[in-house]
């Protein structure tokens, strides 16, 4: 599901052109701006490109630019608030996942200091289980959710005129 069109005056297309360009000879552009559609990764870290409207080499080096730049890039698409929801979520899930371990094995551990302590590390690995469960759960989702994520962008290309933001001086005043 493509969720939005971003204009080639977009701040997402210009830093996509920032990361494409310098590997991209100027007789490959193609005249109007550069349609490409943009999935992010599973882990919300990177995005996915795929460009229409360049010779499938330059596609293939353009698609491996923006997926070089990682972070960079999702940071200024559309998807960033999705991505950093997966990776929030994936840190929890690895905080319980990491305890889960210590706390099976201070079941019997506990067991010498009375009934007592090893009931309450019995609760604590079953709380810490079912956190992890919940927590993966809720990692499902939101990576479902990023997953959707998916958005089309117009890239300028070099001569294309785009409009100027308002309030930004054209030169600067001496």
């Amino acid at each position: 599901m493509v969720s939005e069109l971003l204009r080639p005056d977009s701040e997402f297309s210009r830093a996509v052109y920032k990361e494409i360009r310098p590997a991209i000879p100027r007789a490959q552009w193609p005249m109007d701006a550069l349609r490409a559609t943009f999935t992010p990764s599973s882990d919300g870290l990177a995005l996915i490109a795929s460009f229409e409207g360049l010779p499938p080499a330059y596609a293939a080096v353009a698609a491996h630019a923006v997926l070089r730049a990682k972070v960079d890039m999702v940071l200024v698409s559309p998807v960033a608030a999705l991505a950093s929801a997966v990776v929030y979520m994936r840190r929890w899930r690895d905080t319980f996942l990491y305890a889960l371990l210590p706390c099976l094995f201070a079941i019997p551990l506990m067991a010498p200091l009375g009934d007592g302590a090893m009931r309450a590390s019995i609760v604590l690995f079953a709380m810490n289980s079912a956190a992890l469960l919940v927590t993966h759960a809720r990692l499902l989702q939101r990576r479902a959710k990023l997953q959707q994520g998916r958005f089309i962008a117009e890239i300028p290309t070099p001569g294309l005129r785009i409009k100027v933001p308002q309030g930004t001086p054209l030169h600067p005043q001496s």
